[in-house]
This record gives structure tokens, sequence and C-alpha cells, in this order.
């Protein structure tokens, strides 16, 4: 699995669609509380696939065959279509990435042309006649872990994301990166916004855009060591930058929104790590290890939910899936009881007709049998253990509260303690009222 995307449809069924090095680019549903098989999209398209959605519920994907010939495919009322949008008359195939921005009947693309470990961002812009015009140039950029990164806020408001190299001008030899965003519609883009500049190598970053602020999160490799900055854009201009973490070996971050709060997730040494902001990014705990089940080999995959986001709910970008597992999708699962779907009760009239055990037997094999069982066990598991990992969230956080209550009582107890000291009767002083020096009148 090399590319992949997670969506939440409009009808709250989850899809995930990713490339297999030998079935192409495929799909699985989760429905009735399973995952599907995998089911073939595109089976001779390359790797390099990027998937968008409109506001009716409309799929739409960008890909390109092993000519070099750029396809889109469109998913209506769950049947997929495609056809040929760009034709590669050249000999030489460089690497192509293309985001699509489709409004109406028509339809600009942002891509790329790469090469040697740096490329150029384009514009173009296709009308309702099947023309292309001249093509934009966006700007130069470096890919980071990965390629240029798009966020729609509006069918033809979309911010994009990538990382430029720059020299350090006090030493010509050292080249660090900037990373920034420009604002896009379909016919324009404005100037490169920096969000952090650096003569150091910016290794990965994760962007999470909401309906009212910009935040940033990336990770800055020195020579020693290895940091993970944040910043945030509410107003007119970025917040100052947040050191939230550092060590030696640091990868993979990651930000989400979870019931108001915001969440940075990182790799270090070898775990998964985390920290919280309460306040919208202001302030931010500590460092803290997860100790929930995590996947071995946790690479990012880009999500996309067709039902409206919002902070105090869940506003996600990208989620974390195992390498080798594209349906073992981490963290939102355990932190948003409804991230999925509730299975749908079988109704009478869906029921199969009864038949007898011998015709059963030969309308399905034993082994179907068994492998749709397993599935639903599995299923259950999985369930079950998200069950007790609440339970025993919430039964530490009963604890922790009992425990500053107690902390509460005994230390009121102490005051009040005091206070009937200070309030006992005292036999009178004889010398209280006597002055060691007599008064002296004038």
């Amino acid at each position: 699995m090399k590319n992949q995307y997670i969506v939440q449809m409009t009808d709250n069924r989850l899809i995930v669609i990713y490339h297999s090095d030998t079935s192409g680019i495929v799909m699985r549903t989760f429905d009735n509380g399973r995952w599907s098989k995998p089911i073939p999209v595109a089976p001779d398209m390359q790797e390099n696939f990027t998937l968008s959605t409109d506001d009716r519920g409309t799929l739409y994907m960008f890909c390109r065959n092993n000519s070099g010939d750029m396809h889109l495919y469109r998913q209506q009322r769950g049947e997929w279509s495609s056809r040929v949008m760009l034709e590669n008359t050249e000999n030489k195939q460089p690497k192509l990435h293309a985001y699509p921005m489709i409004f109406g009947n028509r339809m600009s693309i942002i891509y790329s042309h790469s090469s040697g470990g740096s490329g150029t961002l384009m514009l173009r812009r296709i009308d309702e006649h099947g023309k292309w015009h001249t093509p934009i140039t966006i700007d130069s950029y470096t890919p980071i872990n990965g390629d240029f990164s798009v966020q729609a806020i509006s069918p033809t408001h979309h911010l994009l994301f990538y990382a430029k190299k720059n020299a350090d001008s006090a030493n010509s030899h050292a080249i660090g990166h900037s990373i920034g965003y420009v604002e896009t519609d379909p016919e324009r883009v404005t100037a490169f916004n920096t969000i952090y500049s650096t003569n150091q190598r910016i290794t990965d970053t994760s962007f999470l855009v909401t309906n009212s602020s910009i935040h940033a999160l990336f990770i800055v490799k020195s020579m020693f060591s290895t940091q993970v900055i944040y910043r945030k854009k509410s107003g007119a201009n970025f917040s100052a930058p947040i050191v939230i973490a550092e060590a030696p070996q640091i990868s993979n971050c990651l930000l989400m929104f979870v019931s108001g709060k915001l969440h940075a997730y990182f790799m270090s040494g070898g775990q998964l790590a985390s920290v919280t902001s309460a306040d919208f990014g202001e302030t931010f705990s500590g460092v803290s290890r997860c100790t929930n089940k995590f996947c071995v080999s946790p690479v990012k995959s880009a999500y996309i939910s067709q039902i409206p986001m919002d902070e105090s709910t869940y506003f996600v970008r990208q989620l974390f899936v195992d390498r080798n597992n594209a349906a073992d999708i981490q963290l939102l699962p355990d932190m948003y009881e409804d991230f999925y779907p509730l299975p749908a009760a079988a109704s009478a009239d869906t029921q199969p007709a009864a038949v007898p055990n011998s015709a059963a037997a030969s309308q399905k094999p034993i082994h179907e049998e068994l492998a749709l069982l397993q599935d639903k066990l599995d299923i259950a598991q999985m369930q079950l253990e998200e069950k007790e990992r609440r339970i025993v969230k919430h039964m530490h956080a009963h604890n922790d509260e009992k425990a500053k209550l107690l902390e509460k009582i005994k230390q009121l107890e102490s005051n009040l303690s005091g206070l009937q000291v200070i309030q006992q009767p005292t036999a009178p002083n004889p010398s209280a009222n006597t002055r060691k020096y007599p008064l002296m009148i004038v």
C-alpha cells in the first residue's frame, strides 16, 4: 500500500481507496459492521493518484496509466466511470501529481512537474467545452516526505501547501527549507505565505485547515536533535512558533481536533507520543506516550469527510493507518466514538429465504461461511476492546477526580482546625496593658 484516502460519505459509510502493487487502485467499504473485500477501481493505474469530492457526494479521482495519460474517474450512485483528460505526447514520463478543483461542469487542476528533488507547481483550467487554457506557473517547490498538499475550503477556494529550498545568506553551502501556502481559485493564485523558514531540514509536515483557522505542525531536524514545532493562524498573522517536543529521532507528525481539543501526534523512539491543547493551540500539555494498541508500521492517510466537521466534535484532514493493512485505521476510532458507522439491522424483506440445509451448503461453500463468521468475530472483538479501553479511561479519570476531592477535603479540615485554635478564649494577661515605658505628657 503506497497511497490511500479515507472517505466518510454523506450516508455515513466509510470507504478506503488505496493503491496496491498487485491490483492497482482498489476500494473497500465499511458496511454492516465489517470491511468488504478489495474491489478493483482502476487496475492499470499508477500509484500517484489524488481523490477529491464535491458538495453533492460525488467522488473524483485523478490518476495516470502506464503510458502516462491522465484519467479522471468519477463515482456517482456507487458506479465508477472514467475518461482521458490529457494524453502523454512525450516519450518520457515525468513524475506528475495532480489535484482537481471541480465546480459545475468546469474544472481546473493543480499539478506538478518534478525531477531531481525539485519541481514546478502549475495551475491549468479547462472550460465547459473541453478546451484547456494556457497553464499558469505558481511556484517552484521541493517535495517533503511526499508531495504538495491541498485542502479545500469551498469548491472554488483551496489552500495549496508546499515547501521550498532556501540558502542561508551567511553560509551559501547550508540549505534549509521554507514551508507555506498560496490561496487559489480556478483561475488565480496569491503570493506565497511563509509559515516557517529555517536553515535546517524540515522532514515532515501536517496542516489542518478549519473554517476559522490554519494550524501547522512540522518537524525540523538539526545535526544533534529533532524538534516538533507548531504555529497557527486565526487572524491576520501566524502565532509565534512553539516547540512542543524535542528528541533525537522524531517522525510522522499529525494534527486533529477531537471534542474541542487540539491533538498533535508524532513518532518518537519508535513509539507514538502526543501533546494536547485545550485552548485552541495557545498552550500545550507535556508530552505523553500513547498506551493504547498502535500499529507497527504507521503511515499517514488523507481523510475526506462529506459530513460537515467542527472543532467541537472532530476536525481531521489526515489519519494514521497500518502500512500493511489499509483497513487498520488508527486513533480516531478510539477517540471519537461515532467514527465507525453503526451496523445496519437487517430488515425482514432483506433476509434470504429459508432453504434446506443441503441447498444452503451448495449455494455457499463452508470456507465462505467461516470467513464471514471470522470477520464478524474480529469486528466484535475490536468493538469490545474499544469499550474496555473507554471503561479503563473513565475509571482512571474517576480515580484522579476522587484523589483530588480527598486532597481538597484534607486541606479544608486542616484549615478548619487552625481556625478553631485561633478562636479559643485565653486567660487575661495582667501585663498586657502595661507599657514598658511610661507615657510622656507634654
